[in-house]
């Protein structure tokens, strides 16, 4: 049970993400019993779509887009708002008090990929839960997260002590200059045989989009550039759900990279269109930040991508 001095410590924290009112709710469900706050948020989420009619117009052209016999319109748009909140209750850990509870929650596949590696970039993707970074640690690899502060200001102190690395605390800043110091720490860590997290579709300068049914994806320069100056490979992270678990699997390396800008990166962006449209077409529901990030009448003219379509 977090101390009030944790609680108000939480609320200083509160990531941009989150409005006021869901990190309340995030912070007040946090003393029940796991995972009655996670099925709360869930089923809010829905009922809040029925009030902010836009975001269910959202989730019903996404569904439309997506829908399939046995996979109705209204069910798969139902679904989608559910994972919104289960996810927001996942990435603060709601109701869960330590490292145990947490592990018996994360599975990871593709470790093989990992450990072939001396130093490798880890591309992570918002197409499903948060935290991938924390799932990877938890399962007991060694990684440096290269991103924002999140929800982690939320997590138990058993938690924070284990998995949120001390160094990172000093690349949180929101300045200007901040994720060019990530960036360059990333760097250092790459060059002395670490490991390293990166979101592909974060913060920074866009590289190139990667079409999806739905809309487009914008893929980031920042890992590229990381790729370029280090040599080191880069594997695709993506989550989802199954039940309560959140499955991380590690994909093979991406297509080299030269060091130099130039054509070399559409063999890149190929494989990743690739990856991407597999794992929307396979958990259509828990893509929201797709689905509510797109334009409603563009979302209702897209027939779902398949991959031998990517140009």
């Amino acid at each position: 049970m977090p101390s009030p001095r944790d609680i108000r410590r939480a609320w200083r924290e509160r990531p941009e993400s989150y409005s006021r009112l869901v990190w309340a709710l995030v912070l007040a469900l946090d003393r029940l019993p796991w995972p009655w706050g996670e099925e709360i948020l869930a089923h809010a989420f829905v009922a809040r779509a029925f009030v902010r009619t836009e975001r269910l117009r959202r989730a019903l052209a996404w569904a439309a887009a997506h829908a399939r016999p046995g996979r109705g319109r209204w069910v798969l748009a139902r679904c989608l708002c559910a994972f919104h909140g289960r996810f927001v209750a996942r990435s603060a850990l709601v109701g869960l008090r330590d490292a145990d509870a947490l592990s018996r929650l994360v599975s990871v596949r593709g470790d093989a990929h990992l450990a072939a590696t001396r130093s490798a970039i880890l591309l992570g993707f918002h197409l499903g839960p948060a935290g991938s970074y924390l799932a990877l640690r938890v399962a007991g690899h060694r990684l440096n997260w290269i991103g924002g502060r999140g929800a982690s200001g939320a997590w138990p102190r058993p938690i924070q002590d284990l998995y949120q690395d001390p160094r990172e605390r000093r690349f949180f800043s929101p300045d200007r200059t901040a994720w060019l110091r990530r960036l360059y720490h990333a760097r250092q860590l790459l060059l002395a045989g670490e490991h390293v997290f990166i979101s592909a579709d974060g913060e920074g300068q866009a590289a190139f989009t990667v079409p999806l049914a739905g809309g487009p994806v914008l893929i980031g320069a920042g890992w590229i550039s990381l790729c370029r100056s280090t040599g080191a490979p880069v594997l695709p992270v993506l989550a989802h759900m199954e039940g309560r678990v959140q499955v991380v699997t590690i994909h093979p390396p991406l297509p080299a990279l030269g060091s130099e800008a130039g054509p070399d990166l559409e063999p890149c962006r190929r494989a990743l269109a690739r990856l991407l449209a597999d794992h929307v077409e396979r958990f259509p529901e828990q893509c929201y930040s797709l689905a509510f990030s797109t334009p409603v009448a563009a979302l209702s003219q897209l027939p779902a991508l398949r991959t031998e379509s990517v140009p």
